[in-house]
């Protein structure tokens, strides 16, 4: 397939297009919501788990301060107290990484949906050529990315001032606390700025969702002859599709002069219309069309039931009736009940009489 300019590319990708992408790991992707969501998430744990962590957190530092042997320091002791130490530190973050695992994975899942993509973590040279990464470097993409590197340094740079403006009373009396009140007086205006920014940075996430996924349909679009190509290879070639249908009435056409034999009348005009008809009493309520055709086909038709000794009956006006009314297989329309049974009963007269 020839190479088309972006100009030419004016389509919106396919469902086809999409789903090839997607499978080679080109998927949109933003670093925004899950940082926000990271942030919100270690938000959520300090506030559930900030009165046990902060008995936690000063009991630790009271005893670490404090620490008290029995016997002298040596190696052993030393490697002990770290092991307990550490591993209740570790238990006591277990909240804080599982908040964050968690929001990392529903960010990610949230812009670029499950995707499961093999092909995505090959080792691929091509990446490695300077030519590749000084394209990365100076594409649209890079440009994005470091304006939006630029609008959140003004924007939290802005809410932070703002902030500790209002602030400031606070902040002088820290300096005049206790150490726990001023730790607590720390810990309020942390807290109280990190929502703001969390806000600040959500509005920002929410544009660069926005413009990830334009930009993701905007490097798939596709040209009118891709569009057409794709279209013709799903529903293949008119040349294999006339064919098919060759072979598919072929078949129809053998199935149905096959029941030629088995009918008890052909209705024909004399030359250019015939349809077979059979009727059980027993089994039927009308009569039924096992088999219809037209000149080459009306012909043969008439020459099977010939050799099958059918009766053949010339009604012009009934065979133009049932060869536009019925369909094979069918029963006979209501409106042709009564023409259709007195050729019927003139067939079984004769039949009886012989």
């Amino acid at each position: 397939m020839a190479d088309t300019s972006a100009s030419e590319k004016t389509e919106p990708p396919t469902a086809d297009r999409l789903r090839k992408a997607r499978q080679d790991g080109q998927v949109p992707q933003s670093q925004e919501l899950p940082s926000v969501l990271i942030l919100v998430a270690l938000l959520v744990a300090v506030a559930l788990t900030a009165g046990n962590f902060w008995q936690w957190l000063t009991t630790e530092v009271e005893q670490g301060l404090t620490i008290r042997l029995h016997g002298s320091l040596d190696s052993d002791t030393f490697f002990h107290i770290l092991k307990t130490r550490g591993a209740a530190a570790m238990m006591a973050m277990v909240p804080f990484f599982l908040a964050t695992s968690a929001a990392s994975f529903l960010g990610s899942v949230m812009v670029s949906g499950m995707t499961l993509c093999p092909k995505a973590v090959r080792f691929d040279f091509s990446r490695l050529a300077p030519s590749t990464g000084l394209q990365q470097v100076f594409s649209p993409k890079s440009g994005m990315a470091l304006a939006m590197t630029v609008v959140k340094l003004v924007v939290l740079g802005s809410i932070a001032w703002a902030y500790l403006h209002d602030k400031q009373p606070l902040c002088l009396a820290m300096a005049s606390a206790m150490p726990v009140g001023a730790l607590a007086m720390m810990l309020q205006l942390v807290f109280g700025l990190l929502a703001r920014i969390t806000i600040a940075l959500a509005v920002l996430a929410v544009v660069d969702v926005i413009f990830q996924k334009w930009q993701y349909k905007r490097q798939l679009r596709m040209s009118k002859q891709e569009v057409r190509e794709e279209r013709r290879s799903h529903d293949g070639s008119p040349l294999v599709k006339q064919r098919m249908q060759a072979v598919h009435f072929a078949m129809v056409r053998k199935r149905m002069l096959r029941q030629v034999p088995q009918a008890d009348v052909v209705v024909v005009n004399p030359t250019h219309v015939a349809v077979a008809l059979k009727y059980d009493a027993s089994t039927m309520e009308a009569p039924i069309a096992v088999a219809k055709g037209a000149d080459v086909l009306c012909e043969k038709i008439k020459e099977i039931a010939r050799k099958h000794r059918v009766p053949i009956v010339e009604k012009p006006e009934l065979a133009r009736a049932l060869y536009a009314g019925v369909e094979v297989g069918r029963p006979v329309p209501e409106a042709l009940y009564v023409a259709v049974a007195e050729v019927l009963a003139m067939i079984f007269r004769m039949r009886r009489q012989a």
